[in-house]
């Protein structure tokens, strides 16, 4: 699964609780079973990521490689496998705790 985040206006950090909140509120308007098991998926992951990824090194990641637009996170079945992707660069963040 992909997420983009838009980093044009906010840091990783912020872009990253602006999509959950974006898709909680989607999630709550969303029609079928299918889309709001995909909706909780995402809202999952960023969940996880908001509370266990090292945002200072992310930020630090972002700023040196100049991703000012839009990143992806990409997410698969393992949350704590996951990673960004920009400008032709991927990064694995570095976890707070791991479980």
């Amino acid at each position: 699964m992909k997420i983009i985040l838009n980093l044009s206006r906010y840091c990783i950090e912020t872009a990253s609780r602006k999509k959950h909140d974006r898709l909680v509120s989607e999630y709550f308007k969303a029609n079928g079973e299918d889309q709001k098991k995909i909706i909780e998926h995402q809202i999952g992951a960023l969940k996880y990521f908001l509370e266990n990824a090292d945002f200072s090194e992310l930020r630090y990641h972002c700023n040196r490689l100049d991703a000012d637009k839009e990143i992806t996170l990409i997410v698969p079945l393992q949350f704590k496998e996951m990673h960004i992707c920009f400008n032709d660069t991927i990064v694995s963040p570095k976890w707070k705790s791991c479980y």
